[in-house]
């Protein structure tokens, strides 16, 4: 009995370095497997409701692809395409471009991401990779997060309309000066005095004719 308690830890010893000489691998049966993450930012007047937008993975050079492709993403956020598994070494290139959208107000991103996905033999055994996008085909430029940058002009605002003028109210018509008061006094002082003179000349006239009658 007291041997096989003292073999226990003999064979717990050989179990802790064999996890050490051989770690756990998170790729598996020596494949490597990655995602591509992608964004989606926004900016300007952002619709009231979610715009999906499409995202689009094509390979170069016969690169393997996950079974779909294409990657949706519901407003401003980030996703990744379906992991890629990959069985050998090698030098792996991709493709990644936005589909444009539909609405009036929105402008989509054009940008053409250039993916190097780099399969290497890991330590050990199995297969590690190495992930960089780039926006030149060469792949030589600096390495870029893949990020679609939408914007949205401002919501059309209604020409500005005037307020309905208000029918013009009719005065009363003032009352019709016809003249007939102007000046009436002057009027009335100039009548007599010819009134006056018309008499003066009439009592001169009357005085001649007595005295040549006398």
């Amino acid at each position: 009995m007291k041997t096989k308690i003292r073999r226990f830890p003999a064979v717990l010893m050989l179990i802790v370095l064999c996890l050490t000489v051989f770690p756990v691998s998170a790729f598996g049966a020596g494949n490597a497997e990655v995602k591509i993450p992608v964004s989606v930012e926004l900016s300007g007047e952002i619709p009231a409701q979610d715009e999906t937008y499409t995202v689009k993975l094509s390979a170069l050079d016969q690169a393997p692809v996950p079974k779909d492709d294409t990657l949706k993403i519901t407003g401003e956020g980030t996703s990744a395409f379906p992991a890629i598994s990959y069985s050998s070494p090698g030098i792996y290139g991709y493709k990644v471009s936005q589909q444009a959208g539909s609405h009036k107000r929105g402008h989509y991103d054009e940008t053409v991401y250039y993916v190097r996905v780099t399969v290497t033999n890991a330590e050990d055994g199995g297969l590690e990779a190495a992930v960089a996008a780039h926006t030149d085909a060469g792949m030589t430029g600096e390495k870029r997060d893949i990020v679609f940058q939408n914007t949205y002009d401002a919501v059309p605002k209604p020409p500005k309309q005037d307020s309905p003028r208000k029918p013009a109210v009719k005065q009363p018509a003032d009352t019709v000066k016809t003249g007939d008061t102007t000046h009436l006094f002057l009027f009335g002082s100039l009548l007599g005095i010819s009134c006056l003179g018309i008499c003066l000349a009439a009592g001169i006239d009357n005085r001649k004719q007595r005295k040549e009658r006398l």
